[in-house]
């Protein structure tokens, strides 16, 4: 069992569709030139249509995340070069506070009660999501961007490069390469923003911090011609007929040259700085020992359960879970036999040994293949099947999904986990949860949906994850589990794990669980193996909150199907519920509400 979780990697994701004529073939400018020239060309004209001024007010932020453009693949459609990295700077995060500040008090004035519905939901969508990113400011001394985790800078920076930044063009060739020579001064900045950090305790653990340093040294002290941004360069570099093969090896050269004397010397300086901060970092784990650590951890659980629910409700509402979920992995134990197994692990290890594990190769065979499956046997469950493709990738131990960016120039991508032996009893769920009917269709229903354009996007993560724990639910709901007990253990198991994750993640932040009291509880209640549950209490630790968005999103969207149930008795339309869940776009579960009211009103009439 791996990592379960859609990657939105993105920093900010609004973004309007506008006209431009600019050519990605013109005369490069300085990325500082090109940012400033279109923010002076984009302006908010007061008393202009809600609909107009919201494009024009999410282009505006937008420009301040240029990643972002690259990763939604809207830069043509904007006209913005890809060779720009956001500068980490104080200064430029406070002119981002106050761009989204005036855009929040130009939002607050319109009447959303008399605008048309459609446009009044994508304005309450993109206004909570202002309002986020306006609050995750207020801590952004807070998190951790060294670690051992997905979220960590110099991670962002190298799936950026390696996997997102497009290569099909001299322009495309000529961005990367200005990229490539800001890393080093973005990783100037970034060590300079971790000394704010240390000033108000917000370091992660000794032993993350350690870690990380490790990671850095090991990339730092490699030959630059291993360096994932030399050889994505170099390897995707020759499919671009149009850049002549002298040219071609004359920024190869460049590239290395870039990282050998700029790229690693700045991830060598940053291990440095992570062991100095590693001596200063104490060993417990939760955010509860910064300065401010109670309010940000409230804030945190604000933002990844869009609710108001305060720690110790997620704890309580874990622990009833757990409770729940061990009784029925007991009965279904029980139904084969195997209930006088001594314990989760015991069971679960079982069950390996005898159905066996597939990696590498295989593992992305199996996924390819049940993808297939699962997409034929569920479409009933849907009015509409929308266009698009997902296709499955070597990931690492990791198991995720990124979504194809909007200009349709890549499919999704599930990251299969070929760095392991993933247990085939679990990966039924772990492929419905990632790709079909989970995230993959999600946000292929997102992108085909008539939306703004600043929304298609937008990822939340209750709403995400809370569908993609869904869908593995609506799968043994629909009978695909029939005949396949141990795949249905493997199923209740992921969700248990989704229930233990409020407990734990609570646990840290909020009741002051030590590190090893975190990872016995996984242990004892899960059966999940002690590598893995070691990595996943890491994860909680240097994202705080994220791990409960799954568990909430899943429990709102049951509550919302069962309400739907009762008012329309036998006229309940699944396919119609679905729609009515997906056909909106990502929006915070407190919407959710509103949107099933239209569609049992729309049922009724």
């Amino acid at each position: 069992m791996r990592q379960c979780a859609v990657l939105w990697v993105v920093l900010c994701l609004s973004l309007a569709l506008v006209s431009c004529n600019a050519s990605r073939e013109e005369v490069s400018r300085t990325p500082s030139e090109e940012t400033a020239r279109l923010t002076q060309d984009v302006h908010v004209q007061p008393g202009q249509p809600l609909d107009d001024f919201l494009n024009d007010a999410s282009l505006q932020v937008v420009l301040r995340f240029p990643a972002t453009i690259t990763q939604l693949g809207i830069s043509n459609w904007i006209g913005v070069r890809d060779d720009t990295l956001a500068p980490l700077t104080r200064a430029y995060e406070l002119d981002t506070i106050a761009l989204i500040e005036s855009l929040l008090a130009q939002l607050y004035q319109y009447d959303l009660e008399r605008a048309d519905p459609p446009v009044a939901l994508s304005a309450r969508v993109y206004g909570w999501y202002l309002e986020d990113l306006l609050e995750s400011h207020r801590f952004s001394d807070h998190t951790y961007p060294v670690n051992t985790h997905l979220s960590n800078y110099t991670g962002f920076l190298e799936r950026l490069m390696g996997r997102y930044h497009p290569l099909q063009t001299l322009a495309n060739a000529e961005d990367y390469l200005s990229r490539l020579e800001q890393i080093e001064p973005r990783i100037d900045e970034l060590i300079d923003r971790l000394d704010d950090s240390a000033a108000i305790g917000a370091l992660p653990p000794v032993f993350i911090l350690a870690k990380a340093a490790d990671e850095l040294r090991r990339v730092a002290d490699a030959p630059a011609r291993d360096s994932i941004y030399y050889t994505s360069f170099r390897d995707r570099l020759r499919d671009v007929a149009i850049i002549p093969p002298d040219r071609q090896q004359d920024m190869v050269d460049t590239a290395r040259s870039i990282v050998e004397t700029s790229v690693l010397p700045a991830y060598k300086q940053l291990a440095i700085k992570a062991e100095e901060l590693a001596t200063q970092s104490p060993p417990e784990a939760g955010v509860w020992r910064h300065e401010g650590g109670d309010e940000y951890y409230a804030y945190r659980l604000r933002k990844y359960t869009t609710t108001d629910l305060t720690a110790q409700e997620i704890h309580e509402i874990g622990l009833q879970e757990v409770a729940r979920i061990q009784k029925e992995i007991d009965e279904v134990a029980a139904g084969l036999g195997l209930d006088h197994i001594d314990g989760y692990a015991a069971l679960f290890e079982h069950l390996t040994e005898t159905y066996g594990t597939a990696s590498g190769e295989e593992a992305i065979v199996r996924c390819e293949t049940l993808i297939s499956e699962v997409s034929e046997r569920v479409r009933s469950a849907f009015s509409r099947w929308p266009a698009g493709q997902i296709e499955v990738v070597g990931g690492n131990t990791h198991a995720f999904f990124v979504p194809g960016p909007l200009d349709g120039s890549r499919p999704g991508l599930f990251y299969a986990p070929v760095g392991r032996n993933e247990p085939i009893h679990s990966l039924y769920t772990l492929v419905c949860h990632e790709a079909i009917p989970g995230h993959g269709l999600q946000t292929l229903f997102a992108q085909s949906a008539n939306l703004p354009t600043y929304r298609a996007g937008l990822g939340i993560s209750a709403y995400a994850e809370g569908w993609a724990l869904y869908a593995e639910r609506l799968v043994w709901e629909m009978g695909l589990y029939q005949g396949n007990p141990a795949g249905n253990l493997g199923r209740l198991q992921a969700e248990l794990w989704r229930a233990v994750r409020l407990v734990v993640d609570t646990g840290i932040h909020a009741f002051q669980w030590s590190y090893d009291r975190a990872v016995s509880y996984m242990l004892e209640n899960t059966g999940i193996d002690e590598p893995l549950v070691r990595q996943e209490v890491e994860r909680y630790i240097v994202a705080p909150g994220q791990a409960c968005a799954y568990k909430i999103g899943m429990i709102e969207m049951l509550r919302q199907r069962q309400r739907a149930r009762e008012a329309l008795g036998d006229t309940f339309s699944l396919p119609a519920f679905h729609d009515a869940i997906l056909g909106n776009g990502d929006v915070p579960l407190y919407m959710l509400e509103g949107l099933v009211d239209t569609y049992i009103d729309a049922s009724t009439q």
